[in-house]
C-alpha cells in the first residue's frame, strides 16, 4: 500500500496508531476517493445545513468525523470562523487539507488526525457537528449527548444519523438487525439534552441512490489507478456495500438534526 505524506500541520492526537489507521482506512479511500460528501447529502443539501448552523465571525467550530471536510471548509468560505475537523482516517484529511488550500477562505481550520471519542469537551465550541459517524458513541443518544457536552450554551449542533422509516416494522427490523431508533425517539433525545431542533432533514431515496453510484464511480476510478487485486478486493466490497444500502433503504431512513443548545 502506497500513501500520500501527511501534512506537516496536521494534528496527531496523542495514542493515535498512524500507520495502522492509512491500513485501516485504505477501503474506505478507494470507495469515496470521487466524493467530496461522503454520505447521502447534495451539494444544496450542505448549504441549507450551513444555513441552519448560521456560523458567525470568530465562531469556534468543531467538525466530528469531518471526511473531505467539506461542510467545514464551507462554512470558513461564508466568515472568519476558528474550526476544526477531527477524522481517524488520514486519507481523508490529506484530501480536507488540500481541498481548503486550493480554497478561498475567511476563516482558519486545524485538521486533527485521532478518535474523536477521546477528545475533551472544553473549550466549548459554539458549533459542533458530526455527519453520519455515531458509531463513534454507539448511536444516536450518546452522539447527540457527546456533542451538546461540547457545545456552549446557546451553541449549534448538527447530528446526521439512520433512522427507523416511518411505517417500518419495529420487530421485523429488530430481529434482523438489532434496536434502530425512530424519528420520534431521536427528536426526544434532543429534548432530554435541551437541545431545541430548528430543522430536521431527511435524505430522499434518490440521494442515497445517488451516493450509491458516487461510490461506484470511485471505486472504478481507484481500479484504473490501482490495478491488481487489492483493486479487485475493493471492487467486491463496493458490490457488497451496494446491496446493503439497497436492503437498508426499504426500512431506514437518513436524517440530519439541527439544534440549538439551551443553558
Amino acid at each position: 500500500m502506497v500513501h500520500p505524506p501527511l501534512p506537516n500541520d496536521v494534528v496527531v492526537m496523542p495514542g493515535t496508531d498512524v500507520e495502522g489507521e492509512w491500513e485501516r482506512f485504505h477501503i474506505f479511500e478507494a470507495l469515496h476517493n470521487r466524493m467530496r460528501i461522503c454520505n447521502p447529502m447534495t451539494s444544496a443539501d450542505v448549504d441549507a445545513v450551513a444555513d441552519v448552523l448560521d456560523p458567525q465571525p470568530g465562531h469556534e467550530v468543531l467538525d466530528i468525523a469531518c471526511g473531505h471536510g467539506e461542510l467545514l471548509i464551507r462554512l470558513a468560505e461564508r466568515v472568519a470562523i476558528r474550526g476544526v475537523g477531527v477524522d481517524l482516517s488520514p486519507w481523508v484529511l490529506v484530501r480536507a487539507h488540500d481541498e481548503a488550500a486550493r480554497r478561498t477562505l475567511l476563516g482558519s481550520l486545524e485538521w486533527w488526525l485521532g478518535n474523536a471519542h477521546d477528545l475533551p469537551v472544553v473549550p466549548p465550541r459554539d458549533i459542533v457537528t458530526c455527519l453520519g459517524a455515531s458509531w463513534i458513541w454507539h448511536g444516536f443518544a450518546g452522539t447527540a449527548r457527546s456533542l451538546v457536552s461540547r457545545t456552549a450554551p446557546g451553541g449549534r449542533i448538527a447530528v446526521g444519523d439512520l433512522r427507523l422509516r416511518d411505517g417500518a416494522d419495529v420487530d421485523a427490523v429488530f430481529a434482523q438487525h438489532g434496536r434502530v431508533s425512530t424519528k420520534a425517539e431521536q427528536e426526544a433525545v434532543l429534548a432530554e439534552t435541551n437541545v431545541t431542533p430548528l430543522l430536521a432533514f431527511d435524505a430522499p431515496p434518490e440521494s442515497w441512490i445517488d451516493y450509491q453510484n458516487r461510490i461506484l464511480d470511485s471505486v472504478e476510478s481507484y481500479e484504473e489507478a490501482n490495478p491488481g487485486p487489492e483493486a479487485a478486493t475493493f471492487r467486491e466490497e463496493e458490490a457488497r456495500w451496494r446491496l446493503d444500502h439497497e436492503r437498508d433503504q426499504e426500512f431506514m431512513a437518513w436524517t440530519v438534526w439541527i439544534g440549538e443548545t439551551q443553558p
